[in-house]
């Protein structure tokens, strides 16, 4: 494949797309007949006189049918051999693309196919940090703050034309804690719901309540729901205490906070009434407000983890406690796929599936990937400092070991992709084997791959180059320049979404 460098994209550029790659015949099989080509003689059968003298028609004299008619018949065969074929490899073609764009939208973390070079597509205004973008069906939400308060505003995800605008809270009162969340596990698509969270100090927009600027503020946070399409608030609902984490999980939330005895309390509630589908109160209770600070919940699409008056494992579709320890215990835990990983300095390590049960012994807790797509499901990926190891999930059996301090960041079609910094490398996640290394000097990114491409960024005075790569080979495919106040790029809802000091740049082919 050709390689195509495309000059750096200006704000004068956007819109333009970078230079195609020199086309070709691509799609049309090298056997069919060229169209346009005539058989040079007449067919046997028709030689003057033949089927006279076989006795089986006319003599000499009979009319012979004309060579350009047999030319024709023969054309109309081949272009029609064409359009079959083309048409064939076309429908085979879209429903590749479709496959790829739902397997991008079903697993977070991926970028939908990259077809080539990618261009500045759109801009928006957005306020900085985690949770202030979200992809919601073919919508993009953006958290906008001002003076006046937080708004959301909608945009046309492949157009970027603008939607809608709703503003959520006024402006805070009494406090500095101000904020306004969009959650999606690991920055994933999410349905036509959207769920934003916020303080619930910072009081709801157009509550024209009298704020008493002595009163203490009130301890806990609230979710706000609204149509992707149209911005229209659906729902709303609050939860006391003092917020020890949240997530999103399908079109509901799991939060966790400790309430006014000190107690932890998780709840899986509707995102958009608040009703209540389980809960899990802890026995202990926390007594400072260290402590309280402290406490943390982690989650995946299946477990969570609770750091707070006790380490506690839930499933998350039932609330089904899976371990429960007693806070202060040298223990790590930490959530893995559907189930969760341990590890003590009297065990070590130790792999539980869904329902708490052991399944094998581990020297490490596994790492945690920002992309994992199922395609090595039996190897358990973990880093201990100076290596990065794969262990059989069901047996605990070291499959390899590569002796590198990288961190361990996704596992797309059986490629693992480590990084240093902004040095990337991918190793064949069932063998270890190396398949390719990228050693220059770069920032470090998150993992950005469609599960063919892999792209890796790199600097070179100040200036920084997007680098196409083959997951599997490392063979560069095609190089763009980032634009210069992009500072950082990710995969949201299956976008190519780049950073800026004034909002987002969403970058597509």
């Amino acid at each position: 494949m050709q390689l195509v460098e495309v000059d750096e994209l200006t704000p004068t550029s956007v819109g333009a797309r970078p230079t195609a790659l020199p086309g070709g015949d691509a799609g049309v099989p090298a056997d069919v007949p060229a169209v346009g080509t005539l058989p040079d003689q007449a067919a046997p059968d028709d030689r003057p006189g033949e089927r006279a003298e076989q006795g089986g028609g006319p003599g000499p004299g009979a009319q012979r049918r004309p060579r350009w008619r047999r030319g024709l018949v023969a054309w109309g065969a081949a272009l029609g051999v064409v359009v079959l074929t083309v048409t064939a490899l076309g429908a085979v073609d879209e429903a590749r693309r479709t496959d790829a764009y739902e397997r991008a939208a079903g697993i977070p973390g991926l970028l939908t196919p990259l077809d080539g070079p990618v261009h500045v597509a759109w801009r928006a205004a957005a306020s900085s940090g985690e949770g202030t973008v979200v992809v919601a069906d073919d919508t993009v939400v953006v958290v906008q703050q001002d003076a006046s308060g937080g708004s959301l505003a909608g945009y046309d995800a492949a157009s970027g034309a603008h939607r809608w605008t709703t503003r959520v809270t006024g402006p805070p009162a009494a406090t500095e804690r101000g904020w306004l969340q969009c959650p999606s596990w690991r920055e994933g698509r999410v349905s036509g719901l959207v769920l934003c969270v916020t303080d619930l100090a910072i009081p709801v927009y157009g509550d024209a309540a009298a704020v008493d600027p002595d009163a203490e503020d009130p301890l806990g946070l609230r979710v706000v729901a609204l149509d992707a399409a149209t911005g229209r608030s659906v729902g709303e609902w609050t939860q006391d205490g003092d917020v020890a984490g949240y997530g999103r999980v399908d079109d509901d939330v799991v939060v966790a906070v400790t309430d006014a005895e000190g107690h932890s309390l998780v709840q899986r509630r509707d995102g958009r009434t608040g009703d209540v589908a389980w809960t899990y109160q802890s026995d202990e209770r926390l007594s400072g407000a260290l402590a309280i600070e402290r406490a943390t919940l982690d989650l995946t699409d299946s477990v969570a983890v609770l750091r707070g008056a006790e380490l506690v494992v839930l499933r998350l579709d039932d609330g089904e406690p899976l371990v429960a320890e007693a806070r202060g215990q040298a223990v790590a835990l930490v959530p893995f796929r559907d189930g969760y990983a341990a590890w003590t300095p009297a065990r070590g390590g130790w792999l539980y599936d869904r329902d708490g049960i052991e399944v094998a012994a581990l020297p490490a807790v596994p790492s945690t990937l920002a992309i994992d797509d199922g395609s090595a499901q039996d190897v358990v990926v973990l880093s201990t400092g100076v290596a990065v190891r794969g262990f059989d999930m069901a047996t605990g059996d070291e499959l390899w070991s590569l002796s590198t301090r990288s961190t361990p960041r996704a596992v797309v079609d059986e490629t693992l992709l480590v990084a240093d910094g902004g040095r990337w490398a991918g190793y064949d996640a069932r063998t270890g084997l190396a398949l390719w290394s990228h050693e220059l000097e770069a920032p470090d990114w998150p993992a950005l791959t469609d599960g063919s491409l892999v792209l890796t960024p790199v600097e070179d005075g100040g200036r920084v180059t997007l680098v196409a790569r083959g997951l599997r080979d490392g063979a560069q495919r095609w190089q763009v320049g980032v634009p210069p106040q992009v500072t950082r790029l990710a995969a949201v809802g299956g976008l190519l979404v780049g950073r800026t000091d004034e909002g987002i740049v969403v970058l597509r082919p």
